[in-house]
């Protein structure tokens, strides 16, 4: 059962935490325990009912290419290959922790990952051999690179764009993680990503709550004064919701209802409810576009993940 919601947990972290199962995750485990060289296990993809066995830098491209975009600056790519680098290996080390388990699937390793015939669709035949090329440069050129705090590999969330500061650990997930403490990410307020706005007619906001909730009692006459904010956390996104008589964490809620984050505000506008999002992804560790941004200021993959990962060192395993 613990592996069940350990896989689970992996799952979600990229997009909302969940709380109370961070606890499985965060065990003291020394660097020299718990990275694995990439002879010692082996990673299969999973497709059309056959299993097609890859390298681990073949995992890494597809990795990369599914969560990060490929016109991204050069070192915006690198310090995602090594946070997908970092991050395959402390899951592999957590999932064989008992077992010494040496063979995994791209899905039990949690991230999203495209196969090499998905990136040709994914990115068209106009930039295929573009983007092919700069993603093997960012994998080759960051070769055997992995953060670690403390001597411990580290799990390095990320996600797609901050609503101007990422977020702590502490206030979002209720445990302290030194490297996950949040910092400014300004350049985030130039994203696409980073207002959404939506409207709900108050009858169908209800229904769609009520499918979730089915205790839930709400009434398009009370509605704003039911559905309130109770709690945020210093970086502005939502912790804690009242629904009327339930309370739910600002991560359900968004998912719930469809929204890009937690950082939401909601408002009657014309008698619907309007909700303001900033922001896409939970907040915690590497905004994927402000690591653009800085690499396009010149910034290196280095300076870039030093500066999301407070403490970090990076970490050579072939010496």
């Amino acid at each position: 059962m613990k592996k069940i919601l350990i896989k689970t947990l992996i799952g979600c972290l990229v997009v909302f935490g969940v709380p109370f199962l961070l606890t499985l995750l965060f065990n003291n485990k020394s660097f020299r325990n718990s990275s694995r060289d990439s002879n010692d296990f082996t990673i299969n993809y999973e497709v059309n009912g056959t299993r097609e066995k890859l390298s681990f830098d073949e995992y890494l491209m597809g990795v990369v290419a599914a969560n990060m975009s490929s016109g991204y600056a050069m070192e915006a790519l690198r310090a995602q290959a090594v946070i997908a680098r970092t991050y395959a290996l402390y899951n592999i080390a957590l999932l064989s922790e008992d077992s010494r388990k040496s063979n995994f699937t791209t899905s039990e390793l949690g991230l999203t990952y495209l196969g090499p015939q998905e990136l040709k669709d994914y990115w068209g035949e106009e930039h295929y051999a573009e983007y092919y090329a700069k993603l093997e440069n960012a994998i080759s050129s960051t070769k055997d690179k992995v953060i670690l705090y403390d001597n411990n590999l580290i799990l390095p969330v990320f996600f797609n764009t901050g609503s101007g500061y990422t977020r702590n650990a502490s206030e979002a997930w209720g445990i302290s993680v030194p490297y996950l403490v949040s910092v400014s990410s300004k350049q985030d307020i130039t994203s696409i990503n980073y207002l959404s706005i939506k409207e709900y007619e108050l009858e169908d906001l209800i229904t769609l709550l009520g499918k979730y909730y089915a205790d839930l009692s709400l009434s398009e006459k009370n509605f704003f004064d039911q559905v309130t904010v109770e709690s945020r956390d210093s970086a502005g996104y939502v912790t804690k919701i009242n629904l009327g008589s339930r309370t739910v964490s600002g991560e359900e809620f968004a998912k719930v209802i469809g929204l890009a984050s937690n950082h939401f505000y909601i408002e009657d506008y014309e008698g619907k409810v309007r909700v303001i999002c900033n922001g896409s992804g939970h907040g915690l560790g590497l905004s994927q576009y402000g690591a653009n941004a800085m690499a396009e200021d010149g910034a290196s993959y280095e300076e870039i993940l030093a500066y999301y990962y407070t403490g970090i060192t990076l970490t050579d395993l072939s010496k």
